[in-house]
């Protein structure tokens, strides 16, 4: 969970919902966000007005078996995918960059990126 301070008030962010993306969202997650709040900031008021509430969620790219889509398209290798890292894109995008401008260039990258090839979910 993270807990972050934005020019409109804080924000409360870090619930997952696996579910299909035409699934109407879980709210009773944002109130466990909500609680976690409390806790974290006794001060905050007891009562705070739905008007001064928002929610919102987002989908994160992620795979079938978690790893990220790194490579060339095997259909037209001027694409190249760079995404799935699910909820560590954040600390993987730099090393993803390193390889992905390997590709580009046209150099070998410093490791197999094989494993990490869109061909893998052909068998979907």
């Amino acid at each position: 969970m993270g807990n972050t301070m934005t020019s409109r008030g804080l924000r409360a962010s870090g619930q997952v919902e696996l579910a299909s993306t035409d699934a109407p969202p879980n709210w009773k997650r944002a109130q466990v966000l909500l609680d976690h709040l409390r806790r974290t900031y006794p001060a905050l008021p007891k009562d705070i007005p739905p008007s001064r509430l928002s929610t919102w969620l987002g989908h994160r790219p992620s795979t079938p078996d978690g790893l990220p889509v790194i490579g060339s398209a095997s259909a037209c290798p001027d694409i190249v995918h760079a995404f799935g890292h699910g909820h560590v894109g954040l600390a993987a995008a730099p090393a993803t960059a390193v390889l992905i401008a390997d590709v580009i260039a046209g150099r070998t990258p410093s490791i197999s990126i094989a494993t990490y090839s869109a061909t893998r979910f052909r068998w979907l």
